[in-house]
């Protein structure tokens, strides 16, 4: 599936967000959370569809699940009726407010630490619906099982969702619909637990020295040439919320494309994390999205994409 999705840094919608501790172990007690979506962007998309499941002693003990009706809602996109099966029908008839949604979510999660996958996503969704509906930060502690399934799977060739649940063998239902995604999610996370144990944790190095970007060499002998990363010359900038630098550029090059520090003619992408705490940062933007914005100007085909779209595509 390719997406074509580019953001242009002046008409994004920024927030800053003050979330929550990411974490990277494993707890007895917490609650699995997924949403579906009518895109990928904050800034222009919507939450229709929210699930929780709340888990005690590694248990479900309950269930939480709504469909949700955006203000001025019109209709859904065929793509993400054709992705989740959630019609417009549905959502006008089920759907409830995304005020009350979100108030729901929250009394029913409570201060619980958030598992997800590719969490970060749905984190930011929820962060920025209670902060506009109830003036409320959603700041719950999270884990995020993208994050540890690479360190449980290291040779595993994608660690996307529908990856992990046809590799555990596990059997949940459609995918895309929050519900089943949730349960799907709680079993990864088990399964992960038995592979590294109950009481991994994993911590980043303190010392963080620069990347060598000739030094990355594939893992991979083969690759998918119609990937759209494939052959692409690629930067970031900010904080990657769901690996590392070194982890993203070494997916970069198993792809078959070429990681860059900085933008330059060839450049294909922009990758952009969370640039709140960047020292690099004037007026809202880092100076490789101002570049790149200088770039797409001057007639560069060049794309601007988020932490969440780039994982998409893996």
């Amino acid at each position: 599936m390719t997406i074509d999705i580019s953001f242009g840094p002046i008409d994004r919608k920024t927030i800053t967000r003050e979330k929550g501790n990411s974490l990277a172990k494993f707890t007895p007690d917490y609650s699995v959370v997924d949403i579906e979506t009518t895109g990928l962007d904050t800034g222009y998309n919507d939450i229709i569809e929210i699930a929780a499941l709340k888990v005690r002693n590694h248990e479900i003990v309950d269930e939480f699940s709504c469909l949700v009706k955006p203000a001025d809602f019109e209709c859904l996109d065929p793509f993400v009726t054709t992705l989740t099966k959630i019609t417009t029908e549905m959502i006008e008839t089920d759907g409830i407010p995304t005020k009350s949604a979100i108030q729901d979510f929250i009394y029913f999660v409570g201060t619980d630490t958030i598992v997800g996958h590719n969490v970060n996503f749905d984190l930011n969704f929820l962060y920025d619906d209670a902060l506009n509906f109830l003036d409320f930060k959603f700041n719950n502690d999270f884990i995020d099982t993208l994050r540890i399934s690479r360190r449980a799977l290291p040779d595993l060739k994608h660690h996307r969702l529908k990856d992990l649940n046809q590799y555990f063998e596990l059997d949940f239902g459609r995918l895309h619909r929050a519900m089943a995604d949730c349960h799907v999610t709680k079993s990864v996370f088990d399964c992960c637990k038995n592979i590294l144990g109950d009481d991994w944790s994993y911590t980043s190095p303190l010392n963080k020295s620069r990347i060598n970007i000739d030094d990355l060499k594939s893992t991979v002998s083969e690759f998918d040439t119609d990937h759209i990363f494939y052959d692409s010359y690629i930067v970031m900038t900010g904080k990657l919320e769901s690996f590392t630098r070194k982890e993203a550029f070494q997916i970069i090059v198993n792809l078959g494309g070429h990681p860059q520090n900085g933008i330059t003619k060839d450049t294909n992408f922009l990758i952009v994390g969370d640039t709140d705490y960047s020292k690099n940062v004037k007026n809202g933007l880092t100076g490789k999205q101002k570049k790149a914005a200088e770039k797409q100007l001057a007639g560069q085909d060049i794309q601007i994409l988020s932490e969440s779209t780039f994982i998409e595509q893996l």
